[in-house]
């Protein structure tokens, strides 16, 4: 009787039992696309595509200027509302909401991965003060998913958050009517 030999790999032969060939030869595949699908987002979950997102924040805490002159605000963003709360060291100056589409929803979330948000790690703070500091976070309505911050002082940027953070918060502020109008 002659052996043929299979394109499959060493071990393999036409006449030997192809569930032993199988094993051999696709559970190593296997195992090397888990590692390999795993090790590319370390903590197992796809933070920017998740269908669980249900909120997004933009906060961007002011410097350190007299009253009249500092504004801090936040935008939370839901699938259905854009809020805003402007403030001076805790004094509410503006909370306006309004409604959203699905779409404009959906394009906020996309922008997190278009202008690829992300943790990383900047340089150290260098005891600077007086900065501005931007955060940005996102949940699945009970739960924390992502959490980041830049803290711009300087001329240096600390903390652990990159991307192109300016143009993801140009397209949230761009959901809130008259954005400019609320820091008067």
């Amino acid at each position: 009787m002659k052996w043929k030999k299979l394109g499959a790999g060493p071990g393999c032969f036409e006449n030997e039992m192809s569930l032993i060939c199988t094993l051999l030869l696709g559970l190593p595949l296997f195992i090397l696309l888990t590692v390999i699908a795993i090790s590319c987002n370390a903590d197992g979950k796809d933070n920017m595509t998740n269908a669980t997102i249900q909120e997004i924040t933009y906060h961007f805490g002011d410097a350190s200027v007299p009253p009249e002159y500092h504004r801090s605000y936040t935008v939370t963003v839901t699938t259905d509302r854009v809020r805003i709360v402007v403030d001076s060291y805790g004094d509410i100056l503006a909370d306006k909401e309004y409604e959203i589409t699905n779409k404009h929803y959906n394009d906020i979330k996309n922008s997190l991965e278009r202008n690829k948000i992300k943790n990383c790690t900047l340089g150290d703070d260098e005891g600077c003060t007086g900065g501005t500091i931007e955060r940005i976070s996102f949940s699945d309505g009970e739960n924390e998913i992502f959490s980041g911050s830049v803290y711009h002082c300087g001329g240096k940027d600390t903390g652990n958050l990159c991307g192109d953070i300016t143009s993801f918060a140009d397209d949230v502020k761009n959901l809130v009517p008259n954005f400019d109008k609320l820091f008067l």
